[in-house]
């Protein structure tokens, strides 16, 4: 009867350790792939909010929606970072709210597509910066 090496043995464990490792792997990116773009665990957005895919607002805002902690990591961002991060995206408000702090500047996602048909605003989108840097990134529920 032949033994095999301590050698040998820990290759088998290491082979079979590693294919479980991908299996998990590819597991986990199929549960990912499969989420609805409106979530801020689907992969599209995931990889959005790590740098390694283009912003699409249909994927980012409502992933934002459920993602505090993000939002709140890109409090103190400057204006061009943040206007880099979403172009196109949030248009300054001319008239600011009553609320407004002097040197306060809001800007909100394009107010068209949160427009509701009786003439109201469904949820928009708003930032607040003061002195340069976002103080402020939030959803207004109208």
């Amino acid at each position: 009867m032949k033994t095999t090496s301590k050698c040998s043995r820990r290759a088998i464990a290491l082979l079979i350790f590693a294919s479980g490792l991908l299996l998990a792997s590819l597991v986990a990116i199929l549960f990912l792939a499969r989420q609805s773009s409106s979530t801020h665990y689907n992969l599209s957005y995931l990889l959005w909010k790590g740098g390694l895919k283009g912003y699409e607002p249909s994927v980012a805002l409502p992933g934002m929606i459920h993602d505090h902690g993000y939002r709140q990591k890109m409090i103190g961002s400057s204006l061009s970072e943040f206007e880099a991060r979403f172009p196109s995206t949030f248009y300054e408000v001319k008239t600011p709210p009553p609320i407004a702090k002097p040197g306060q500047r809001y800007f909100i996602n394009d107010y068209h597509q949160a427009q509701r048909e009786d003439g109201g605003f469904g949820f928009v989108w708003y930032a607040v910066f003061e002195e340069g840097r976002l103080v402020e990134l939030d959803i207004s529920k109208g």
